[in-house]
């Protein structure tokens, strides 16, 4: 088992988190990183990241919060199946 104790620092712009994996979580991890060319911090990160975006409920989701904004452009819908699908209304 690689031994990694959950560790969290506090720094200047954020904290370090450190947990354990087993040998084989830890050779497949290693794999996928080096196959995307990250480190491993790069990968945890992106992992991390990722994982979150799964786990936030919709309604606390800052993108449904943002509020529609007046362009002063006018558009019209029912041209969206020609402008889409390149002239052949579905």
């Amino acid at each position: 088992m690689c031994y990694l104790h959950l560790l969290m620092i506090e720094m200047v712009h954020g904290k370090i988190v450190q947990t354990e994996l087993l040998e084989k979580e830890y050779e497949l991890f290693q794999k996928v990183v080096k196959k995307k060319k990250f480190t491993i911090k790069q990968g945890l990160r992106e992992a991390i990241q990722q994982w979150m975006t799964t786990q936030i409920a919709v309604e606390d989701d800052p993108l449904f919060r943002i509020k529609p904004v007046k362009t002063g452009v006018k558009t019209d819908s029912s041209k969206l199946d020609e402008t889409l699908y390149g002239g052949r209304p579905r």
